[in-house]
């Protein structure tokens, strides 16, 4: 392929435990401005922040009485199941919108996988998620190390989602 022809490729990094909605949307609108596939890294939360995010979830599910799919997220056996689903839904919302994607999840360590990607891929920017963004830290070791532009997104304002809705400004 030569490198005129070459389609460009975003690199969208989330949580998988966070919104995705907040932040695919975004993603599949630049892509499609851009005329760019894009590959969707989607990462667990390591150390003591995401096994406490794990818990705390099992314990939700445990206090609504669904206390065999609290056992299983306690004991890490939703994880196969929801990863596929997660991949199944994000490549069939791209292929909606006519976006080309790979979906990669349950890599971990944000900024070594984002580096990663960059030295293997052709990815001509990187997109991070409002969760990611909200990292300070990761954010500006991505800043100071990425040789691609990096576009950080935010999350709305409860005005801005009630305008998105049809609400007015107050």
């Amino acid at each position: 392929m030569s490198r005129a022809s070459r389609q460009k490729e975003i690199l969208y990094v989330a949580y998988r435990d966070e919104s995705l909605e907040e932040g695919i949307s975004y993603a599949l609108y630049l892509a499609g401005q851009m005329d760019a596939g894009l590959r969707i890294v989607l990462l667990s939360r390591n150390g003591f922040g995401g096994k406490f995010h794990n818990v705390m979830d099992a314990v939700a599910f445990a206090e609504a009485s669904e206390h065999e799919t609290a056992r299983r997220m306690f004991a890490g056996e939703e994880d196969g199941d929801d990863a596929a689903s997660i991949q199944s839904y994000l490549v069939e919302r791209c292929s909606r919108e006519g976006i080309k994607a790979n979906v990669h999840i349950g890599l971990e360590g944000t900024v070594s996988v984002v580096q990663e990607f960059l030295k293997r891929k052709r990815i001509d920017l990187v997109l991070l998620s409002p969760a990611v963004t909200g990292s300070r830290n990761i954010l500006n070791r991505l800043l100071r190390n990425s040789p691609r532009p990096v576009v950080t997104m935010s999350r709305g304002s409860d005005n801005d989602k009630m305008l998105a809705e049809g609400g007015t400004h107050s």
